[in-house]
């Protein structure tokens, strides 16, 4: 008889089926479930055993179901049930782990030997069941930590955590960067060179390069419309993996090689008949914040498997009306949207539904803390502030704005309630604010009390100090420190106010000295920094405390303040105007007051990047000229002295160069941080006299230096400065009559420097110029660590302004009806506002 072709072979025996489907599904697990253990995948094999495996078809999740439609968490589970029933040994939990070791007896011969052995003899059953581990349960909880997810290896949960991803919870919330748009498949006919696209094809051969240290693979797919070539380098086991008649989608960049489409590298998915959801190709592909060690392949794996179980655990926490008056998905749709979208519309609806649930609780906590503020009296009563003011504000060389004037009214106002008074003042460089706030100090003054000026820098503190001064017409007093003025009590003929410094950096006897006064009453006025706050420093009269620059002050070290008893009034101010999108989350519990209204007498002020040398004289010609019509200027370094890690120019080497070549004509002045308190008033008097003609400074002058007759200003290495440092300097010249200039010089400035520069030159209203720093920097940079009230939200961005006061109004709606957030339909809200909250101080309470 002739011998038996292949397709006359005889027909498999049950056992022999089952030995077969256990070795190709433990070459399933080692592709990860990928359904390319065999051609055309795993569907056509498991229906020729289905009749010699009874059961087969009922075992779930499949359950008479394709494979190739199971998900990747669904996949896993079906091929670990099917290798227990199997009785597969080497079967372990979701095959992402390896198979445990077995333990080795040195005398049992060699590992070969052993091996034999072990195939030759019957396993022993442990008692009561199985030899093969049971199939691990699904988590419970989203706090499952990612080592009981059996579809991670350890080494993936030691990369992820890294990233501070340990939790079945973190993962889910490992959301991309971005997506790159595969969604729409090119016939290779009409792929462009250059272009990002995908294309559907099968494998027509495969080949391994010799590439590199690791080598590649070349496949080259056609679609019946043409060839291309996708180039899989460090992967050369794509050359078996992936055997010509494969069906696959293939998605990246396309270039030319040797007149034909090549794709480098790209992402790519096995496809079947059947199509199920995609994960690497072909589709939105989520590109996820870098890993060091973790593929995007790998990380995609992982979320896809961790949407499988994690979902279902999912708590919605806005109810049904919330959710169709905002327009916003459910929860769970928008978290698996956030990964893998089916559309480019899905992706934006999901992220606006999480950015809204970041806002909210940000709203809920901003709320609630101004609630918590507010319903605790027993603030000092501050009567007569308006009468009390008029004295003071009559004793000025100008009228307060009408902004000014309002804004004042409205703080004397609050104090007057007996509530805690807590306001914004936020306005335009030169706008006043300091003015109004030593307004309302000297009213609590008047009333018996102690108010405190906080700045972030000493250096700030003691422009505050002497300005303060200035304006009271405070003078040393013998037997005093230097670091006490005192001067008569405006409107008061038998009374005197007494201004003092407290920093860190004076003397200890100093200190000592100074903690006594103010302990006892003796400091009306108490201006400094932080150390204002330590327990030592007792103000036992406190009632208004001014936080100036409050975005460079931590919220801790506010915090503190207000934890005083009796709760004094607060005051916050900043120099920089803050864009809506932070005075609702940053600063949400505090009322806000501005001053846009420019004092009058102010000219336009302009400002001149000074691209090169041509325009470096061009600025010195300029100053000499402002300077024989007899105005004054400015040159700011932002060093003292040269430094040679920092490329930048220093203001004593400055002023030395200028003395003797450029500026050797004219007098000049220096001022820094570094000189003693009284030679720094020294320096400054001599300036706002007239006697200096050009003051040579450090950024010391940013704020409190007030000499109208200053036109120009050079900032030298002006790619060192921020955007609103830049715009608070600036600010300095232009005060009076005359107009202003300032020259942004720089020697040699980065990409992101010159931008800047282009930026401030560009725009002089502080306010566009804030939207833009906010833009440029983002709201954790721009308003100083952690403590923005940003550093919980990964999906919010500065640019949801609808959210934001779409957001504040449902909270607000929240906690009319709910205050405690204690209803039963609040709970998942509740908790997760605990979380939102853990561990962030309040901002004022």
């Amino acid at each position: 008889m002739p011998a038996r072709t292949h397709r006359e072979s005889a027909p498999l025996s049950p056992a022999e089926a089952e030995t077969r489907l256990k070795r190709v599904l433990l070459h399933e697990r080692g592709l990860e479930y990928s359904d390319q253990a065999v051609m055309g995948g795993l569907d056509a094999l498991l229906a020729s055993f289905g009749g010699l495996i009874p059961w087969l078809n009922t075992l779930p999740p499949r359950e008479s179901g394709r494979y190739s439609s199971l998900g990747p968490g669904q996949r896993q589970m079906w091929v670990e049930n099917a290798l227990q029933r199997l009785g597969s040994s080497a079967s372990s939990a979701f095959g992402d782990r390896a198979p445990a070791k077995t333990s080795t007896n040195k005398n049992s011969g060699s590992a070969k030997a052993g091996k034999a052995a072990a195939g030759s003899r019957q396993q022993p059953k442990r008692r009561g069941g199985s030899a093969t581990r049971p199939t691990p349960k699904p988590p419970t909880s989203l706090d499952a930590p990612l080592t009981d997810l059996a579809f991670l290896t350890r080494a993936t949960t030691n990369k992820l955590a890294k990233s501070e991803v340990t939790t079945l919870k973190d993962l889910l919330r490992l959301f991309p960067r971005r997506h790159i748009d595969y969604s729409k498949p090119t016939k290779i006919a009409l792929l462009e060179f250059g272009q990002e696209t995908t294309l559907i094809g099968h494998v027509v051969r495969t080949e391994k390069l010799s590439i590199g240290r690791t080598g590649a693979a070349r496949v080259l797919v056609s679609d019946g419309s043409g060839l291309a070539t996708a180039t899989f380098f460090g992967q050369p086991y794509l050359a078996n993996s992936l055997k010509p008649g494969t069906n696959i989608a293939v998605s990246g960049k396309v270039n030319e090689f040797r007149g034909q489409a090549q794709i480098e590298s790209p992402e790519y998915e096995v496809m079947d008949n059947g199509s199920g959801s995609l994960t690497h190709a072909g589709n939105l592909l989520p590109v996820y914040p870098t890993t060091e060690g973790l593929p995007q392949r790998t990380i995609r794996n992982a979320t896809r498997n961790a949407l499988e179980v994690g979902i279902p655990l999912v708590q919605e926490t806005l109810q049904p009306d919330v959710l169709e008056r905002q327009h916003l998905p459910a929860v769970t749709a928008a978290i698996s949207d956030m990964h893998f979208p089916a559309s480019t519309t899905a992706a934006e609806l999901a992220r606006r539904r999480l950015a809204f649930d970041e806002l909210l609780l940000n709203q809920l906590l901003v709320l609630r803390n101004r609630q918590m503020w507010q319903s605790r009296a027993g603030a000092q009563l501050i009567a007569n502030g308006h009468e009390v003011t008029a004295a003071f504000l009559s004793s000025l060389e100008f009228e307060l704005t009408e902004d000014q004037q309002a804004t004042l009214r409205s703080l004397l106002d609050d104090m007057a309630t007996g509530v805690p008074m807590a306001r914004l003042l936020q306005g335009e460089v030169g706008s006043g604010k300091t003015v109004v706030a030593l307004s309302a100090i000297l009213a609590c003054v008047a009333n018996g009390y102690q108010g405190a000026f906080l700045a972030p820098t000493e250096v700030l503190a003691e422009q505050h100090f002497l300005s303060t001064s200035r304006q009271l017409g405070a003078v040393p007093t013998p037997l005093l420190p230097s670091s006490i003025t005192r001067a008569s009590m405006p409107g008061f003929s038998d009374r005197s106010v007494t201004v003092g410094l407290l920093t860190g950096s004076q003397s200890p006897a100093q200190k000592s000295r100074m903690r006594e006064l103010i302990a006892a009453g003796e400091i009306d006025v108490v201006i400094g920094t932080h150390a204002l706050l330590q327990e030592s420093v007792e103000i036992p009269k406190l009632a208004l405390a001014v936080v100036d620059e409050q975005h460079r002050f931590g919220v801790e070290q506010r915090a503190l303040l207000g934890k005083r008893e009796p709760r004094p009034h607060m005051l916050a101010m900043s120099a920089t105007p803050i864009p809506r999108t932070l005075a609702l989350t940053v600063y949400g519990d505090l009322d806000v007051s501005v001053l846009k209204e420019m004092p009058s007498g102010r000219s336009p002020l302009r400002t001149v990047w000074a691209r090169d040398e041509f325009l470096r004289q061009q600025a010195y010609e300029q100053l000499r000229a402002e300077v024989r019509a007899g105005r004054q200027a400015f040159v700011v370094c932002p060093l003292i002295d040269q430094s040679d890690s920092i490329p930048a120019r220093a203001a004593i080497p400055e002023f030395e160069h200028l003395s003797t070549g450029p500026l050797a004509d004219l007098k000049l002045g220096l001022l820094h941080g570094r000189m003693p308190i009284l030679e720094k008033q020294a320096a400054m008097e001599k300036f706002r006299s007239g006697e200096t003609q050009v003051l040579v400074a450090t950024p010391v002058i940013e704020v409190g230096v007030d000499v109208p007759n200053a036109t120009v200003m050079l900032i030298e290495s002006a790619d060192r400065f921020g955007l609103s440092q830049l715009h608070q300097l600036r600010g300095r010249v232009g005060r009076g009559g005359n107009a202003g200039t300032c020259y942004l010089l720089s020697d040699s400035p980065s990409d992101d420097a010159i931008v800047r520069l282009r930026t401030v030159e560009e725009i002089s209203d502080g306010f566009e110029l804030a939207d833009r720093d906010l833009a440029l920097r983002g709201p954790g940079e721009y308003t100083g660590t952690r403590q923005s009230g940003w550093a919980q939200m990964t999906v919010a961005t500065p640019a949801d302004l609808d959210l934001i006061e779409a957001c504040r109004d449902e909270a607000g709606r929240l906690l009319a009806a709910d205050p405690e957030l204690a209803a039963p339909e609040n709970s998942a809200l509740s908790a997760e506002l605990a979380l939102f909250a853990r561990g962030r101080p309040g901002e004022l309470s």
